[in-house]
């Protein structure tokens, strides 16, 4: 049965809990540029997409790191064909080549987790459509923003507990729940008493979480075992050995007992037989005496009569 080994990138509370540090939060951000679409922007392993995106952590993120207090970094950049890039376009060019190119990511913000974690990441994001305006604002020939927006995105506690477990095995992940303790948004076990479904243990028994999921972990002192799923059964030692005695006394009075009766029965059996056989042989040893034989007299149709022997 393994334990769990917590990492020093997380707090334990009483082998309960773990609570990160920081919960990351993202802004979904959109812009436009000054510059047409093109087919190759759409292929992450082409030139141009790199180029771009070279570009873009030259100039934009930089930015980012300035203006943004809780910046982290940036994820999913996404390259596409947005708004025409002007009303009017050849006919022998498709919509999406005069197009502008559309670049869409993720600002990821790392927002300390506390109770004031909802209003400071409101403030992150009106900061991030600070650096837009900026940018729109700003004449910078590599990097011209036409237009672009910033928007929350939904917070799932579900997903704090996900990431925060991620150095876990997967036989531990499951069991983990989110829970706002002192403000903090915190990912506890049955093993805590804010859990859904908390467990119990009784008379002083601890809660622990291993691979084959949270049990307790029963106590016992000089005079008491606790048994049990959950510690509620006691066995007093003195009780249980006196009872042991007196198990083995009245096992050991059977056995005896037992093993008498088995001597003598085989006894009387072995005397009966020796009987038996003693009265067989002397009736063979005595002489037989036949019984003496009678004649009867017998008359024939001629009213002749003939004697004959009955034995």
């Amino acid at each position: 049965m393994t334990r769990i080994s917590y990492t020093s990138s997380f707090i334990l509370i009483l082998g309960l809990s773990l609570i990160s540090d920081f919960i990351e939060r993202i802004a979904s951000v959109t812009m436009e540029m000054n510059e047409p679409f093109k087919e190759d922007f759409t292929n992450q392993s082409s030139t141009e997409y790199r180029d771009f995106v070279r570009r873009f952590n030259n100039t934009v993120i930089p930015i980012y790191k300035k203006t943004v207090d809780k910046f982290s970094h940036v994820a999913h950049i996404i390259l596409s064909a947005g708004r025409p890039l002007s009303q009017i376009r050849k006919r022998s060019l498709s919509l999406k080549e005069t197009a502008r190119l559309k670049v869409d990511h993720d600002v990821v913000l790392a927002i300390e987790n506390n109770i004031e974690i909802n209003s400071t990441y409101k403030n992150m994001v009106r900061d991030v459509i600070g650096v837009i305006a900026d940018l729109i604002n700003s004449s910078v020939p590599t990097f011209n923003v036409a237009s672009g927006f910033a928007t929350e995105t939904v917070f799932s506690v579900n997903d704090v507990c996900l990431k925060v477990a991620e150095g876990f095995p997967s036989d531990y992940r499951d069991y983990f729940q989110p829970a706002l303790l002192e403000g903090k948004v915190t990912c506890v076990t049955p093993c805590n008493a804010a859990h859904s479904d908390r467990i119990i243990c009784e008379n002083g028994g601890t809660c622990e979480v291993s691979s084959e999921g949270p049990s307790c972990y029963c106590r016992y002192t000089e005079e008491v075992w606790y048994l049990g799923e959950y510690c509620t059964l006691q066995v007093h030692k003195v009780g249980f050995y006196a009872g042991l005695g007196t198990v083995a006394v009245v096992a050991v009075i059977t056995v005896a007992f037992l093993t008498a009766y088995l001597i003598m029965n085989k006894r009387t059996v072995k005397r009966n037989k020796d009987i038996k056989q003693e009265l067989v042989k002397e009736w063979l040893e005595d002489d037989f005496e036949w019984p003496p034989q009678r004649e009867t007299s017998n008359t024939d149709e001629n009213g002749q009569t003939s004697d004959s022997d009955i034995f």
